[in-house]
């Protein structure tokens, strides 16, 4: 006899129960078979599970052993059958959410949580894309969703996308930067002879972008948006960065926020998706990034 999901089962319930003919009831069954099933395991075994000496049944050490280290078994066979269900009605193996490395991402735990426990048969992947690597990432089918691309969409066909506001930069230097002290709008001549810093654009189809630099000057490429404002909270050089990254350091008074000449606008954001894509987890995701509450986590 093989130690099937039924028979854990079983086990299981006789356990909880302290009866096989309680057991036997709860599983459709007769007691005669319960008992006949437990003795064929037993023998398989080598040891008794059950102590039959009084007239409740109780598990034996070995039994109390092999209940205790068998319910992952069972719990793990029940997640199988669940997930396995929702695979076969549709629901995505895989799901990947490419993110602006610009967004404000405070909203995205929750978002995760919740799609996490909708699709638990679903594999979630975040990454972090920069720039026109947003709309790449849906071109290449890298992403399915995408958070916070910039700008309006590229000649892509098939691509839906809803606005969800708008991300301020802020143009700043160290508060020991040389160009800190002074009082009036900074020009290009001016700026052109420090470094600018910046996350380079992941796209590898459509044209890539900067965030902000200069004919002529040098260009420190960072690994990521937190290591690019730590450098320019040092002094190594200057740029734009979104204004909800870079409260606290304002109001400390670490950085300085500067005018320059050429402003840079606000972005626009959006998200992102192919359209026409039969996905229960798409889906679920419009629904609950479209809602007005969720809409605006992502530029403040």
């Amino acid at each position: 006899m093989t130690l099937s999901r039924d028979t854990l089962k079983t086990i299981h319930v006789i356990a909880q129960s302290g009866s096989f003919a309680v057991a036997a009831n709860r599983l459709n069954r007769v007691p005669s078979a319960i008992s006949y099933l437990v003795k064929k395991m037993e023998e398989e075994l080598g040891f008794s599970l059950f102590d039959r000496s009084n007239r409740q049944v109780r598990l034996t050490p070995a039994g109390q052993y092999f209940v205790e280290h068998s319910q992952w078994m069972l719990d793990s066979y029940e997640e199988l059958l669940r997930n396995t269900s929702m695979v076969s009605s549709g629901v995505d193996t895989s799901f990947c959410i490419a993110i602006n490395n610009v967004i404000n991402r405070d909203g995205l735990i929750d978002f995760v949580e919740q799609l996490n426990q909708q699709f638990p048969s679903t594999q979630i992947e975040l990454k972090t894309e920069v720039y026109n690597g947003c709309w790449d990432a849906l071109f290449d089918r890298r992403a399915d969703l995408v958070i916070g691309a910039p700008h309006s969409a590229p000649k892509i066909e098939g691509i839906i996308h809803h606005a969800i506001g708008a991300i301020e930069w802020d143009f700043i230097v160290a508060q020991s930067h040389p160009l800190a002290s002074q009082i009036d709008v900074l020009t290009a001549e001016q700026l052109r002879y420090y470094p600018a810093i910046l996350v380079k654009d992941t796209s590898q189809h459509i044209s890539p972008k900067n965030t902000w630099s200069l004919a002529g000057q040098k260009i420190i490429y960072a690994s990521d948006l937190s290591t690019a404002i730590k450098m320019m909270e040092r002094g190594v050089g200057i740029g734009y960065v979104p204004h909800h990254r870079i409260k606290e350091q304002l109001d400390r008074g670490s950085i300085i926020k500067k005018a320059i000449v050429e402003h840079k606008q606000p972005t626009q954001l959006f998200y992102a998706w192919h359209a026409h894509r039969e996905s229960p987890v798409l889906n679920w995701c419009g629904e609950y990034l479209m809602r007005p509450e969720n809409k605006g986590l992502w530029c403040l």
